[in-house]
């Protein structure tokens, strides 16, 4: 059984009797029972005059079917009397209330959803899945009630008292409930997949081609196939935090999607809270908005206010789309705006745009006069941004600071510190951090997540990623690396052998399948992921690429916009001209290509033409088939970036791909030999990878999990 607090405030009316109701049901449940149980679960329906359907309890169970539980925080001598189904109350604020209308009506709302999926009803459209309802009372006993004589009235509910709370007295009260057949395992993962939002996202896989031996036709099973939400995703996804909360995940993990979920969770709950949701790349914008719109329609059936739910690009101008320190800084009465070239005059001309940014932002704190503006700020993309805008973004927050942001350091393009708390917000003058992470909120929801499972890519193609960004089969060793085994852990990987404390003893490592439950995997003939291919020239390598694109359009029925080609060693709009204008003369005649730095910002894939960009844009992005040229570049130290910058560019580049990764280079260089030592263990039938263990004096940036981010249950296995 799953357990998922999605809000939790101790200082609201009810809680008091609600959170004893909450340990009553988790108690009462262990990991034998298929089920989950949410606390405020999180569908508003606000075409009611009484109430919004918020239900306070909704647990599904494989058994006993879906059972709605509404609390009331009232003592014996607050009901009057019960009068068909109003309750006349007295001695407190509310005269009325109608508890069981509202909790019928709650299951109602909830099965209505249900009754969407043709898996969950039969052959005359009735749904499959039984529903109960009950009144929570956990200040008044059994006695008090039944002294009253409410139980013996005509239209007496289902009530649970103080004396249903141990756990199996209130199993035994949810056994005597009505039931039908018990769920199947697949109704079951259907309903559960309608009550956690997956359904928003994703799809039955009922028109996956059957044997598919084409690109086009392998990549069908992956647009049907891929999962919709798994548990840990919808937890983090409902909640909202008390506070700040930090979600680390790694790359495919679907840190946007819980963003957006968490974004419209929070907008349909609190409709009159100002929420802003900001990110670097521009091109997510119709991402972003699309999914948040579609999480909204689910939770509350409407479309978000996008006044009060803002999504802002991190820096944003006069002439550009609206941007956090654009907005802010246009309600500073101390602090005047810079768009780049003003920050580049003040700050240098030769500074990246995080850097820029961030020294605006450090500008704009330096004034004291950051406007409070939201109830809460989301940060995708976190590792992009360095500290001053998350100071920014805290200070422009109401209390309680509902800051939360996501981040994987390994696809940071910029800054090499990751966005943990000590690094943000530093620690007081007793070493205190002042952003604790540490544990979880009152109620459970936790301060700190880390997502292990990734879905965009094949397993193969993240091994290789990983170790090649991090420089793990390096002759001159690794770039950088994570150098304990929890860290690795916390990635989804398994230590086969070997231990860091042992410099240079060789580690063996592994990524397994539940990890990375790619669709591709059950074909065979969908192998290789990931491949290396050089060429003596630049012209070769492109025509290389080119008459491989054409292949995939022509012969394997992939569309053009589901392919990317990422120009890695090409830095400026007029470097990457040349080579697409050669990808133009090379490959079949119909075949377009959408160079992006030529169109809105906002605009990343279009239809029926091939994508080509620099990796700037490539993050965030994704698609079937992903080229990238220019390996060599991982090697050029004139380039101006750092090694692990350039190593993070390749990891970047990589995990674009939701099926193939094709990796070419011109000429002769280590990082060659390297990628080809790294294809050669991933596409191994037991894909792995082998490597010294690295001494942290020596890496460029030694890449760790905090320890602030564990807690209790990070240490128990949950039942599957």
């Amino acid at each position: 059984m799953d357990f998922i607090p999605t809000e939790v405030d101790t200082g609201q009316a009810g809680s008091e009797a609600e959170l004893p109701v909450w340990e009553a049901i988790k108690n009462a449940f262990g990991a034998d029972d298929l089920g989950i149980a949410y606390y405020k679960y999180p569908v508003i329906d606000k075409s009611g005059d009484d109430y919004d359907r918020e239900p306070d309890f909704v647990l599904l169970h494989q058994e006993l079917g879906l059972i709605v539980i509404e609390c009331k925080g009232y003592e014996i001598d607050h009901i009057e009397s019960i009068q068909g189904q109003v309750w006349n109350l007295q001695g407190i604020r509310q005269s009325k209330a109608k508890p069981h209308p509202q909790a019928r009506d709650q299951a109602f709302k909830i099965r209505s959803y249900f009754t969407r999926e043709s898996d969950l009803t039969d052959e005359v459209g009735r749904c499959k899945i039984p529903v109960n309802v009950f009144i929570a009372l956990p200040n008044i006993s059994r006695e008090e009630w039944e002294e009253r004589g409410f139980h013996e009235l005509p239209a007496a509910p289902r009530v649970l008292t103080s004396d249903d709370l141990s756990p199996q007295a209130l199993r035994s009260q949810l056994n005597e409930t009505p039931r039908m057949e018990a769920l199947s395992s697949n109704e079951f993962r259907a309903a559960r997949s309608v009550l956690g939002g997956g359904s928003v996202i994703g799809n039955d896989g009922t028109a996956a081609p059957p044997d598919p031996t084409t690109k086009g036709g392998l990549y069908d099973t992956v647009e049907q196939r891929l999962p919709k939400l798994d548990n840990k995703q919808e937890e983090i996804g409902v909640q909202i935090p008390p506070g700040p909360q930090r979600i680390r995940g790694i790359a495919g993990s679907g840190k946007t999607v819980l963003m957006a979920m968490k974004a419209a969770r929070m907008h349909a709950k609190h409709p009159e809270w100002d929420i802003a949701v900001t990110f670097m790349t521009k091109s997510l914008y119709p991402q972003v908005r699309n999914l948040i719109s579609r999480f909204h329609w689910h939770f509350a059936e409407e479309e978000p206010n996008w006044n009060k739910l803002r999504l802002l690009h991190g820096w944003g101008g006069h002439t550009v789309l609206d941007g956090m320190y654009y907005v802010l800084s246009q309600q500073s009465e101390e602090h005047e705006f810079m768009n780049v070239g003003d920050a580049r005059a003040r700050f240098g001309r030769f500074e990246k745009t995080p850097e820029l940014l961030d020294s605006c932002c450090e500008s704009f704190l330096e004034d004291g006069d950051v406007p409070v503006t939201f109830d809460a700020i989301l940060i995708d993309e976190a590792q992009d941004f360095l500290p001053s805008f998350f100071k920014m973004c805290r200070a422009a927050l109401r209390e309680p600071k509902r800051l939360v942001w996501a981040y994987d350091e390994a696809q940071s393009l910029g800054s090499l510190t990751a966005p943990r708390s000590k690094n943000i917000f530093g620690t007081d003058a007793d070493g205190n951090l002042r952003v604790d992470l540490s544990g979880s909120y009152e109620g459970g929801i936790q301060k700190s997540q880390i997502m292990r499972k990734a879905y965009r890519s094949p397993r193969q193609v993240l091994m290789a990623a990983h170790y090649f960004g991090m420089g793990l089969k390096r002759s001159e060793g690794a770039v950088q690396a994570i150098t304990t085994q929890p860290g690795w852990e916390n990635l989804g990987y398994k230590i086969v052998d070997g231990d860091f404390r042992r410099t240079g003893e060789d580690i063996r490592i592994r990524r397994p399948k539940q990890n990375s439950p790619h669709p591709l995997s059950e074909h065979d003939e969908a192998r290789p992921f990931v491949r290396f291919s050089a060429a003596e020239t630049k012209r070769e390598e492109i025509e290389l690429i080119g008459e491989s694109i054409s292949r995939d359009i022509n012969d394997h029925g992939l569309a053009p916009e589901q392919i990317m080609v990422i120009l890695l060693d090409r830095q400026t709009q007029k470097e990457a001209d040349e080579p697409t204008d050669h990808l133009d003369e090379v490959t079949d005649d119909g075949i377009g290509f959408n160079r992006v730095w030529e169109g809105e910002s906002s605009v990343f894939a279009v239809d029926d033409e091939v994508t080509v960009t620099r990796i700037n844009r490539a993050k965030g992005n994704e698609a079937a088939m992903v080229y990238i040229s220019g390996l060599e570049h991982i090697d050029d130290v004139s380039s101006g970036q750092s090694l692990v910058q350039r190593r993070n560019q390749a990891f970047v580049a990589m995990t674009r791909t939701r099926g193939w990764c094709h990796v070419t280079g011109t000429g002769s260089c280590d990082a060659f030999s390297e990628i080809r030592a790294v294809v050669d263990d991933v596409t191994a039938d037991e894909p792995e990878m082998v490597f010294p263990a690295p001494d942290p004096q020596s890496l460029e940036n030694e890449m760790e999990a905090e320890l602030e981010s564990m807690t209790l249950d990070e240490f128990v296995p949950k039942a599957e």
